[in-house]
């Protein structure tokens, strides 16, 4: 105790409050103050990117959602909404991800895999896409407020998916291979009955195939004979033409009435009077 006495009687004197009071003193309230802004500026920064993560969140959300609105009318939807429905969910999915929250990875994949069946469910009329859309809109809000407890049924979500879809696999696999041992089956089935049906040809002797026959071949006795058609008569009439130009010694005259007549019958058949 004689080091704090001491020290009181140093500090009670003019010198010594001198000392603390010009210099202790500030120091020690310039070290409160940076302290305490340091504080307050932790504080803000923290509440800053708090509210920058709680935007993200709700931008990935929303997008999210928004894609799932799109899968549940993937059916009556044309190509190009389809790209745009397509390219909107990745990058929702990216963006929900890339948060740095609490079973963000999970979270993705577990609406990844409610999407996919939304898509595969549009075209049916009897499933309620409301109701789905409604639960997966619930499930990512609970999982913006509370992380921890939402990741682990996202992850028996998952857990529950991949064991149905390993028996489902396995259920294919085995039909697959009793459809493909059936098409063999019946290949071979097919396939003896025209190996059976042609006899083997056992091959003649030599000499046997350069022997030349020993009669032609005729008809068998019961086969008739083909019908020959009778050729269609035709009447062709000749026709002789005289050409002018001919030197024969016949004069139309003649021809024309068979005999000759003389100068004098045609004068008195022209004129009659004369």
């Amino acid at each position: 105790m004689q080091w704090w006495n001491s020290f009181v009687e140093w500090a009670s004197s003019d010198a010594g409050w001198r000392i603390v009071s010009g210099a202790v003193v500030p120091f020690v309230a310039i070290v409160l103050a940076g302290v305490l802004a340091a504080l307050i500026g932790r504080a803000a920064m923290r509440r800053v990117v708090a509210m920058h993560d709680d935007e993200a969140k709700a931008t990935a959300v929303a997008g999210i959602v928004s894609a799932a609105r799109k899968a549940a009318i993937w059916s009556s939807l044309g190509p190009e909404e389809r790209a745009y429905a397509d390219h909107l969910a990745q990058e929702s999915e990216v963006r929900l991800r890339l948060l740095p929250v609490s079973g963000a990875g999970t979270a993705a994949s577990w609406a990844e895999h409610e999407i996919a069946e939304l898509k595969r469910n549009s075209a049916s009329f009897s499933y309620d896409s409301g109701h789905a859309l409604d639960e997966l809109r619930d499930r990512l809000i609970e999982w913006q407020n509370k992380p921890g407890r939402a990741k682990k049924l996202f992850r028996a979500d998952l857990e529950r998916w991949s064991y149905e879809e390993a028996d489902v696999d396995k259920g294919l696999d085995a039909r697959q291979k009793a459809w493909d041992a059936e098409q063999a089956a019946a290949a071979s089935r097919d396939a003896r009955p025209t190996t059976s049906a042609q006899p083997a040809q056992t091959a003649a002797p030599a000499y046997e195939q350069w022997r030349a026959p020993a009669s032609p071949a005729t008809r068998p006795a019961d086969e008739p004979a083909p019908a020959r058609e009778a050729p269609s008569e035709t009447r062709t009439t000749a026709v002789v033409t005289q050409s002018p130009d001919d030197d024969t010694d016949s004069d139309p005259d003649t021809t024309s009435y068979g005999q000759q007549v003389s100068a004098q019958d045609v004068r008195r058949r022209t004129t009659p009077d004369a």
